[in-house]
């Protein structure tokens, strides 16, 4: 009998541990998805066409007709989505969490069909706070306040996109919301430079992108909030005429939202200003603004502003939903560099568009974890001149309506 409790005693902190493995929970979800996808236009586009940005410009052949001007067809599931969750562990008295999730969209064009990372992170949480670590949504992109799109770009360009990783610490404001602080650095969404889209030129800046959002409900189903952030580039290490370089670009961005929810309407709106909006898949970059005596490159941003709307509301087994946003270039902080070649240096997405608008209806139908979606959408893009303080002169309206089928199975 005494062995036996000497084995009990020994084995003890073993049983413990078994116990506490045991309420560790695991869950598998995610979704399947088939899409089809008709544009009557050719479009500035990724991942097999389903992320939409703008129509492309007129290109005229030989004998004057748009080259651009041609209907496109797309069919793919690349966006089907694998999460595991992890729950019930505890770690520094807080309740711990953690997500590890992926799909097939690849982190560029070429590697489509690859399976990505898309977010993976650790979450603790204690009573009023939450740390959270790992690779998730950056906080431009506002979870509680974001188009509910059936096309997987989530309202771009009028909304930001991007996922990176981070350092967050949040602090709940009483019950009526919190106050979050992070730092960040770029991994699939990459600031642009002169050796393309990049995540060197933050890297090699040294200091992390710091954000900072808060969040207030003002009544139920009612809420308003704000982010503001501010990053650091350095494009270069080696100037071209061969010297160490240390010049960096710094620049800021902004949000600002409500969101109201009834048990009749879903409304959503917000309003982006910010520099340097690349990596956020956004009009805007930066531009070389000056080239000093010994060669170094000194930079300036280009601004970019946007606002949009995202309206549904379910019937029975049905949503009806309505999207609109608009987006304007803003031009350069200072007047871009040019030699006898052109512009020295502009490193910015649409840099020859003066403003893109897009609107259009979309239909949902349930039965039970099986969605049935249709949605048309009217995109156009005003192309014209870029002027050397960054603004577009003389630009004239493209358009492209999308047809699109989105058939999704969730578990």
């Amino acid at each position: 009998m005494k062995k036996i409790v000497m084995i009990l005693i020994v084995f003890a902190p073993l049983f413990s541990l078994a116990q506490k493995k045991e309420e560790i929970k695991i869950k598998l979800s995610g979704f399947v998805s088939a899409e089809a996808i008709l544009d009557t236009r050719k479009t500035v586009n990724s991942r097999e066409g389903d992320v939409i940005l703008y129509p492309t410009p007129k290109s005229l052949d030989i004998n004057g007709a748009d080259l651009n001007d041609r209907s496109e067809l797309f069919m793919t599931s690349i966006h089907s989505r694998l999460s595991v969750g992890i729950s019930g562990f505890e770690a520094f008295g807080a309740k711990g969490s953690a997500t590890i999730q992926g799909d097939f969209v690849g982190t560029s064009n070429d590697k489509i069909g690859l399976f990505r990372l898309r977010h993976a992170f650790v979450k603790l949480n204690w009573e009023k706070d939450e740390l959270l670590v790992g690779k998730y949504w950056h906080p431009m992109f506002v979870t509680s306040c974001f188009p509910k799109v059936l096309h997987w770009g989530g309202g771009l360009p009028f909304n930001v996109l991007g996922r990176a990783p981070q350092f967050r610490y949040t602090r709940k404001l009483s019950n009526k919301g919190y106050a979050m602080l992070a730092v960040l650095s770029e991994m699939d969404f990459k600031s642009n430079g002169p050796e393309g889209a990049n995540v060197k030129y933050a890297q090699q800046a040294s200091i992390p992108e710091i954000s900072a959002q808060v969040k207030y409900d003002l009544a139920k189903g009612f809420s308003l909030g704000a982010t503001a952030g501010y990053k650091f580039l350095k494009p270069m290490v080696v100037n071209p005429m061969g010297a160490k370089t240390d010049q960096l670009l710094s620049s800021y961005q902004m949000n600002a939202w409500m969101s109201l929810k009834t048990s009749k309407i879903a409304w959503n709106l917000q309003t982006i200003y910010g520099q340097n909006m690349y990596n956020f898949v956004m009009l805007g970059g930066y531009g070389v603004k000056n080239v000093k005596a010994n060669g170094d490159y000194e930079y300036t941003n280009i601004k970019t502003s946007s606002v949009w709307s995202d309206v549904y509301t379910t019937t029975g087994n049905v949503r009806y939903g309505l999207f609109a946003g608009y987006t304007k270039n803003l031009g350069a902080d200072d007047d871009l560099a040019k030699n006898a070649e052109g512009l020295v240096g502009l490193y910015s997405r649409g840099s020859d568009i003066d403003y893109v608008y897009q609107f259009g209806p979309r239909v949902e139908i349930y039965s039970g974890s099986f969605m049935i979606g249709t949605q048309v959408l009217y995109t156009s893009a005003a192309y014209g001149s870029t002027q050397v303080n960054g603004q577009v002169s003389d630009s004239k309206e493209v358009g492209s309506t999308r047809f699109q089928l989105h058939l999704k199975y969730s578990f």
